[in-house]
């Protein structure tokens, strides 16, 4: 994982902004920190830069995964991860 601060790590680097044909942000399955976690259901850290969410993995196909961001800052998302953020 990439640290961005003391807390909060990057799980897969997307660039929120780039959306396809579904209206979904993706990014190549190779750009996740822990490609093991990637799975469609699990509840990941995305992001780049100052822009970063916590999202649902919607789909993984040919190594490109899709991700519906959730609403909210981080901290009032971290009980969808299953580690590391202690409030």
């Amino acid at each position: 994982m990439t640290p961005l601060s003391e807390d909060i790590e990057i799980d897969l680097h997307v660039d929120l902004n780039t959306m396809d044909e579904t209206g979904l942000p993706w990014a190549f399955l190779k750009r996740a920190s822990a490609p093991e976690r990637v799975k469609p259901g699990a509840y990941i850290v995305v992001g780049s830069g100052a822009a970063i969410a916590v999202a649902q993995v919607i789909d993984v196909e040919d190594d490109i995964v899709h991700v519906r961001p959730l609403r909210g800052s981080i901290a009032s998302n971290a009980h969808h991860l299953d580690r590391r953020l202690a409030s």
